[in-house]
């Protein structure tokens, strides 16, 4: 059972994206690019059906201490 505890945690500690066209799983992006404010774009694309979208993601910038 010890296996199978570690192996839920491991997969909530990914995401995972579904694609909107065919509901596919994606595990990685295709590409990234860091922007300005710190935020992060990301290519998906869909290995199943092809569709391909994007996603920016925003950090909060860290406080200097």
């Amino acid at each position: 059972m010890e296996l199978l505890r570690n192996f839920e945690r491991f997969a909530r500690s990914r995401p995972v994206i579904e694609c909107a066209q065919c509901g596919d799983r994606i595990y990685i992006p295709e590409w990234s690019e860091s922007l300005d404010g710190g935020r992060v774009r990301h290519l998906w694309k869909c290995e199943a059906c092809g569709y391909a979208f994007e996603t920016t993601v925003c950090f909060e910038a860290e406080v200097a201490a």
